[in-house]
C-alpha cells in the first residue's frame, strides 16, 4: 500500500526495552531536519510520527506531562481513530485525523499523531471488526490516505513506532509500511524475537498482496561499548543468523545480493538520550548549557545522523534497483 509519495517505515521488535521508541522518535527527528532529494532537486522532509504504542511513549516523549494529559482526557489520540470506527455505522464518515494530529516541536517539520494506554481496550475489538469493504488491517490506511501535513503538503516520511507484539494495531502500521527497521540489543532476549517478526511480514505479505513491506535493516542500539566481548559474541550470532536465513530472506523478504541486514550504524548506549527525553524533545533539539552535556549530545547526534544518511542510501539503492528492474522488463517487450 502506498500514501502518497511517502516512505513509510516501521520500527518493531517484540521485546520491549530495545530503544525501539528511541530509535523512532530521533530518526524521525533527524529526518525532519533534512533536505532530501525530489527529482533533480532537493526540499525539506516532513515527517509524520504515528504512535501506536498504547505505552505511549513516543508521545510523551515529545509533548509535556500537562498536554498529553488534556489530550487524552479529550481522546485525542489515535484511541479517538480505532474506537470510532469500531462503533460508527456504515453511512457515517470516519473521523477527521487532523482533530488528532499535534505539531509538537515549533521550527521542526514533524507531526504526531499521539497513542493512548486506551488503545490497549482496542486490540480485542479489533478481532470482531467486520466491514465488507474495510478490513481491519486498513483502518488507518483509509484515514491516513489523503492526509496532508499542516501546510497542505504532502508528507515525506512517516514513521511508525509499532507495539511489541503483532496484533491488529500493529499489522494496521505494516500493511502500509514499505520498510521495517528491527532496533535490537546485542543480547539473547533480542536475538530469538527476529525469526518470529520476518516470519509474521512473511505471512502478512502473502496473506495481503497489497502489502509490499521488506525489512530495511536490523539496528544495533544501546549498545554498551564496555561489553566488548558480550558485543562481538552476539555480532557473530546475529551474522550467523543472516547466513542461516539468507536464502529464506533472499525468497521472501529481500533479493539476494543486497546489503547486510544489519545496518553498519550503531547507536551507543548514552545518558544524554535520557536528559533530552526528560524534557520532552528528541536529541537533535536538546541544547544543554553545560559544555560536557553539549559535547555528548553533538556526539550522539552524530550516531542519528549517520544512522538516517545509511536510512535514505538504503532507500535509494533499493529504489534504483527497483527501477532499474523495470526498465529491464520494458526493454524486453520491445
Amino acid at each position: 500500500m502506498k500514501i502518497g509519495n511517502a516512505t513509510v517505515i516501521s520500527f518493531i521488535n517484540l521485546k520491549g526495552g530495545v530503544g525501539k521508541t528511541t530509535s523512532a522518535v530521533n530518526v524521525a527527528a533527524t529526518l525532519a531536519r533534512r533536505r532530501i532529494r525530489s527529482g533533480w532537486k532537493t526540499k525539506p522532509a516532513s515527517v509524520l510520527l504515528i504512535d501506536l504504542d498504547p505505552q505511549s511513549n513516543a508521545s510523551l516523549t515529545l509533548l509535556k506531562k500537562e498536554h498529553y494529559k488534556v489530550i487524552d482526557n479529550e481522546d485525542k489520540t489515535l484511541y479517538k481513530l480505532f474506537s470510532n470506527e469500531i462503533l460508527r455505522n456504515d453511512d457515517e464518515e470516519s473521523i477527521d485525523i487532523n482533530e488528532i494530529r499535534v505539531s509538537p516541536i515549533e521550527g521542526l517539520n514533524l507531526d504526531l499523531l499521539p497513542s493512548s494506554l486506551k488503545l490497549i481496550e482496542i486490540q480485542d475489538k479489533l478481532v470482531e471488526y467486520s466491514r465488507y469493504y474495510l478490513s481491519s488491517t486498513d483502518i488507518l490506511f483509509n484515514a491516513l490516505n489523503k492526509l496532508k501535513n499542516p501546510e497542505n503538503k504532502a508528507y515525506t516520511h512517516i514513521i511508525f513506532d509499532c507495539p511489541p507484539s503483532l496484533g491488529l494495531i500493529t499489522l494496521n502500521g505494516l500493511s502500509l509500511s514499505r520498510y521495517f527497521i528491527v532496533p535490537t540489543l546485542l543480547d539473547a532476549y533480542s536475538y530469538w524475537g527476529l525469526d518470529k517478526i520476518v516470519e509474521c511480514v512473511d505471512r502478512l505479505r502473502r496473506c495481503k498482496a497489497s502489502c509490499l513491506v521488506e525489512l530495511l535493516g536490523v539496528l544495533y542500539s544501546k549498545v554498551d561499548t564496555r561489553a566488548t566481548i558480550e558485543n562481538n559474541k552476539w555480532d557473530k550470532e546475529f551474522q550467523s543468523w543472516e547466513k542461516e536465513f539468507d536464502e529464506w530472506l533472499s525468497k521472501n523478504i529481500r533479493r539476494r545480493g543486497d546489503e547486510s541486514i544489519i545496518f553498519n550504524s550503531r547507536i551507543k548506549s548514552s545518558d544524554i538520550v535520557r536528559k533530552a527525553e526528560a524534557e520532552n524533545c528528541p536529541l537533535i533539539e536538546y541544547y544543554p548549557t553545560d559544555p560536557h552535556l553539549k559535547k555528548q549530545q553533538q556526539e550522539h547526534q552524530q550516531e542519528w545522523e549517520a544512522l538516517v544518511s545509511e536510512i535514505l542510501e538504503r532507500i535509494d539503492s533499493r529504489n534504483n534497483k527497483r527501477r532499474s528492474k523495470i526498465d529491464q522488463t520494458d526493454l524486453q517487450l520491445f
